[in-house]
């Protein structure tokens, strides 16, 4: 791999290992459907983050920080298993933003277009106490991805770690979460959520440039995070959902809203 190819290979690995950490809300983690029934959702969600990118060639051993937005929309479909066990499928769209620097060289921002974001999720109830108080977990994978094509002659990324021009970015993610917790109603109205969650992200880029391409693969270690939210009744068991997650290295909120059928 030549020094232009490496520069572009492990600018981008740097981008999309942090910004697949725009973590997906994930909603109470316990059952809300009974055995049957199907509800259908909307919803919304954005992260912002740190992103860490290392150099390589001339720039190798130097490592700078750059900001990043990721932002998501989306609709799903749940359906009761069981009375303690339900599975959504939720599809959307979602892409990313990376701030190119100001110095040492001008170039474009990284303004990727919305690709199509796939996600499924199971939600088991391990223990209710009958009253105000349910314990229970909740496994989640969500699939997402960007792409931008950088026309500038010269576009440095991580206060100059990563330096290449008129390259097209092509990303795709995948994320892993596994949380559990309680699911505490407060009034009849109103119940609050939260606790950990792990997760495990990895990812493919595929780049293309001056007539060389480029593809790797990225993962990421399990990292630990919390999440915290609330459901509120909106009459006839529709549910106003607002949630807010963090990690070491992101924080993300979403908001949604869930129609029983």
């Amino acid at each position: 791999m030549d020094q232009k190819k490496l520069l572009l290979s492990i600018m981008v690995v740097g981008m999309i290992s942090s910004a697949a950490l725009a973590v997906a809300p994930i909603g109470p983690p316990v059952a809300g459907l009974a055995e049957g029934q199907y509800s259908v959702g909307l919803g919304y969600a954005m992260a912002d983050l740190e992103v860490e990118i290392q150099g390589a060639g001339p720039t190798a051993g130097r490592r700078g920080w750059q900001n990043a937005e990721v932002q998501a929309y989306y609709a799903k479909l749940g359906y009761g298993i069981s009375d303690t066990w339900c599975a959504e499928v939720t599809l959307g769209m979602s892409g990313v933003e990376l701030d190119a620097d100001e110095v040492p060289v001008t170039g474009k921002d990284f303004d990727g277009d919305d690709k199509f974001t796939f996600g499924l999720s199971t939600k088991k109830t391990l223990h209710d106490n009958g009253t105000d108080t349910k314990w229970g977990v909740a496994l989640q994978y969500t699939r997402g991805g960007s792409k931008d094509t950088i026309t500038s002659v010269a576009t440095s990324f991580g206060n100059g770690a990563a330096v290449f021009g008129n390259a097209t970015i092509d990303i795709d993610w995948y994320i892993v979460q596994l949380a559990m917790g309680p699911s505490i109603q407060v009034n009849p109205d109103v119940c609050v959520y939260g606790g950990p969650f792990l997760m495990f992200v990895e990812g493919d880029l595929h780049a293309n440039a001056a007539g060389f391409s480029v593809e790797a693969e990225i993962s990421e270690k399990f990292q630990l995070g919390g999440y915290v939210g609330t459901m509120i009744n909106l009459g006839g068991n529709a549910g106003l959902n607002i949630e807010f997650l963090f990690s070491s290295q992101a924080w993300g909120a979403g908001i949604g809203a869930t129609f029983p059928l």
